[in-house]
Protein backbone atom coordinates (compact mmCIF):
# COMPACT_ATOMS: atom_id res chain seq x y z
CA UNK A 1 0.00 0.00 0.00
CA UNK A 2 1.28 3.00 -1.06
CA UNK A 3 -0.36 6.66 0.40
CA UNK A 4 0.13 9.85 -0.84
CA UNK A 5 0.06 13.27 0.64
CA UNK A 6 -3.48 14.48 0.84
CA UNK A 7 -5.18 11.02 0.36
CA UNK A 8 -7.94 10.11 2.73
CA UNK A 9 -7.75 6.55 3.05
CA UNK A 10 -11.12 4.61 5.20
CA UNK A 11 -10.13 1.18 6.09
CA UNK A 12 -13.35 -0.51 6.16
CA UNK A 13 -14.33 -4.72 6.97
CA UNK A 14 -15.37 -6.39 9.63
CA UNK A 15 -14.63 -6.19 12.98
CA UNK A 16 -11.59 -8.49 13.87
CA UNK A 17 -10.20 -8.27 9.85
CA UNK A 18 -6.99 -6.70 11.01
CA UNK A 19 -7.71 -2.87 10.61
CA UNK A 20 -6.79 -1.92 13.80
CA UNK A 21 -3.84 -3.66 14.89
CA UNK A 22 -2.74 -2.02 10.95
CA UNK A 23 -3.14 1.60 12.21
CA UNK A 24 -1.20 0.28 15.29
CA UNK A 25 1.55 -0.92 12.99
CA UNK A 26 1.38 2.30 11.75
CA UNK A 27 1.39 4.54 14.68
CA UNK A 28 4.42 2.40 15.60
CA UNK A 29 2.84 0.66 18.58
CA UNK A 30 2.56 -2.69 17.37
CA UNK A 31 5.44 -4.69 15.29
CA UNK A 32 4.46 -6.47 11.71
CA UNK A 33 5.03 -9.79 11.25
CA UNK A 34 5.43 -8.87 7.96
CA UNK A 35 6.38 -6.73 5.29
CA UNK A 36 7.77 -2.70 6.89
CA UNK A 37 6.60 0.63 6.86
CA UNK A 38 8.57 3.76 5.58
CA UNK A 39 7.25 6.92 6.15
CA UNK A 40 8.53 9.97 4.16
CA UNK A 41 11.28 12.07 5.74
CA UNK A 42 8.40 14.87 6.59
CA UNK A 43 5.63 12.58 7.77
CA UNK A 44 4.63 13.82 11.20
CA UNK A 45 1.82 11.21 12.17
CA UNK A 46 -0.85 11.13 15.29
CA UNK A 47 -2.63 8.43 16.49
CA UNK A 48 -5.62 8.12 17.85
CA UNK A 49 -6.94 4.94 19.36
CA UNK A 50 -10.81 3.89 19.72
CA UNK A 51 -10.26 4.63 23.44
CA UNK A 52 -8.47 7.49 23.53
CA UNK A 53 -10.28 9.02 26.41
CA UNK A 54 -8.87 7.11 28.77
CA UNK A 55 -5.67 8.55 28.33
CA UNK A 56 -7.17 12.37 29.73
CA UNK A 57 -5.45 13.35 33.19
CA UNK A 58 -9.20 13.55 35.53
CA UNK A 59 -7.09 16.44 37.61
CA UNK A 60 -6.65 19.14 34.84
CA UNK A 61 -9.40 21.34 33.57
CA UNK A 62 -10.61 20.64 30.12
CA UNK A 63 -8.16 23.88 28.57
CA UNK A 64 -5.17 22.73 30.73
CA UNK A 65 -5.52 19.39 29.07
CA UNK A 66 -5.49 20.51 25.23
CA UNK A 67 -2.82 22.96 26.06
CA UNK A 68 -0.28 19.45 26.84
CA UNK A 69 -0.62 18.42 22.97
CA UNK A 70 -0.88 22.33 21.83
CA UNK A 71 3.22 23.34 20.67
CA UNK A 72 3.02 27.14 22.26
CA UNK A 73 -0.84 27.80 20.73
CA UNK A 74 -2.05 30.51 22.88
CA UNK A 75 -5.04 29.96 24.51
CA UNK A 76 -7.70 32.04 22.53
CA UNK A 77 -6.21 29.43 19.68
CA UNK A 78 -7.41 26.92 21.49
CA UNK A 79 -10.79 27.77 22.71
CA UNK A 80 -11.61 28.29 19.81
CA UNK A 81 -10.71 24.73 19.07
CA UNK A 82 -12.54 23.85 22.13
CA UNK A 83 -15.80 25.83 21.07
CA UNK A 84 -15.63 23.40 17.67
CA UNK A 85 -16.16 20.50 19.84
CA UNK A 86 -19.00 22.44 21.55
CA UNK A 87 -16.60 23.83 24.99
CA UNK A 88 -17.77 27.19 25.34
CA UNK A 89 -17.12 29.89 27.79
CA UNK A 90 -16.53 28.46 31.26
CA UNK A 91 -16.94 25.07 29.64
CA UNK A 92 -13.38 24.97 28.86
CA UNK A 93 -12.66 25.56 32.95
CA UNK A 94 -14.23 22.49 34.14
CA UNK A 95 -12.19 19.51 35.51
CA UNK A 96 -12.04 16.50 33.19
CA UNK A 97 -12.77 14.61 36.48
CA UNK A 98 -16.50 15.51 35.71
CA UNK A 99 -17.24 15.21 32.15
CA UNK A 100 -19.51 12.85 31.03
CA UNK A 101 -17.86 10.22 28.57
CA UNK A 102 -19.29 11.74 25.21
CA UNK A 103 -17.29 15.39 26.71
CA UNK A 104 -14.03 13.48 27.17
CA UNK A 105 -13.89 12.10 23.87
CA UNK A 106 -14.67 15.36 22.73
CA UNK A 107 -11.87 16.76 24.89
CA UNK A 108 -9.53 13.80 23.11
CA UNK A 109 -10.51 14.64 19.77
CA UNK A 110 -9.56 18.46 20.51
CA UNK A 111 -6.70 17.83 21.69
CA UNK A 112 -5.70 15.11 18.36
CA UNK A 113 -6.84 17.96 16.81
CA UNK A 114 -4.37 20.76 17.86
CA UNK A 115 -1.17 18.68 17.71
CA UNK A 116 1.61 19.52 14.59
CA UNK A 117 0.34 16.56 12.53
CA UNK A 118 0.30 16.09 8.83
CA UNK A 119 -1.15 12.42 8.91
CA UNK A 120 -3.84 11.36 11.08
CA UNK A 121 -4.05 7.78 11.85
CA UNK A 122 -7.52 7.58 13.29
CA UNK A 123 -9.40 4.22 14.45
CA UNK A 124 -13.18 4.77 14.63
CA UNK A 125 -12.76 8.49 15.82
CA UNK A 126 -16.51 8.81 15.66
CA UNK A 127 -17.72 5.68 18.22
CA UNK A 128 -19.15 6.90 20.98
CA UNK A 129 -19.81 10.87 19.88
CA UNK A 130 -23.05 12.49 19.98
CA UNK A 131 -24.45 13.82 16.73
CA UNK A 132 -23.44 17.04 17.48
CA UNK A 133 -19.94 16.05 18.16
CA UNK A 134 -20.00 13.51 15.53
CA UNK A 135 -21.05 16.57 12.72
CA UNK A 136 -17.90 18.78 14.07
CA UNK A 137 -15.27 15.62 13.70
CA UNK A 138 -16.85 15.46 9.97
CA UNK A 139 -16.38 19.06 9.70
CA UNK A 140 -12.93 19.19 11.15
CA UNK A 141 -11.66 16.57 9.07
CA UNK A 142 -13.18 17.59 5.52
CA UNK A 143 -11.73 20.37 6.15
CA UNK A 144 -8.17 18.93 6.92
CA UNK A 145 -5.43 19.24 4.24
CA UNK A 146 -3.04 16.16 5.61
CA UNK A 147 -3.25 12.72 4.92
CA UNK A 148 -5.92 10.63 6.67
CA UNK A 149 -5.67 6.67 7.39
CA UNK A 150 -9.17 5.69 9.01
CA UNK A 151 -10.23 2.62 9.84
CA UNK A 152 -14.28 3.27 10.07
CA UNK A 153 -17.59 2.37 10.20
CA UNK A 154 -19.13 5.60 9.53
CA UNK A 155 -21.03 5.98 6.24
CA UNK A 156 -20.47 9.48 6.39
CA UNK A 157 -16.04 9.40 6.60
CA UNK A 158 -16.47 6.92 3.94
CA UNK A 159 -19.20 9.29 1.70
CA UNK A 160 -17.87 12.37 2.85
CA UNK A 161 -14.20 12.27 3.73
CA UNK A 162 -12.57 9.17 1.58
CA UNK A 163 -10.74 9.63 -1.35
CA UNK A 164 -10.02 5.84 -0.92
CA UNK A 165 -11.55 2.67 0.61
CA UNK A 166 -9.51 -0.13 1.37
CA UNK A 167 -11.15 -3.51 2.29
CA UNK A 168 -8.68 -4.89 5.34
CA UNK A 169 -9.80 -8.66 5.53
CA UNK A 170 -7.88 -11.56 7.43
CA UNK A 171 -4.94 -9.29 7.07
CA UNK A 172 -5.42 -8.32 3.79
CA UNK A 173 -5.54 -4.99 2.20
CA UNK A 174 -7.41 -4.14 -1.47
CA UNK A 175 -8.35 -1.47 -2.70
CA UNK A 176 -12.22 -1.36 -2.98
CA UNK A 177 -12.90 2.31 -3.93
CA UNK A 178 -11.68 5.36 -5.51
CA UNK A 179 -14.02 8.12 -4.62
CA UNK A 180 -11.99 11.40 -6.53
Amino acid sequence: LEVERGQKIVLVGHNGGGKSTFLRILAGEVESSEGSVTWAERARRGYYAQHQDESLDPSLTVLEEVRRSAQDQPDGALRGILGRFLFSADDVFKSVRMLSGGEKSRVALAKFLVQPNNVLLLDEPTNHLDTATRDQLLDALGDYDGTIICASHDPAIVDEIATHVYTVENGEIALTDLKR
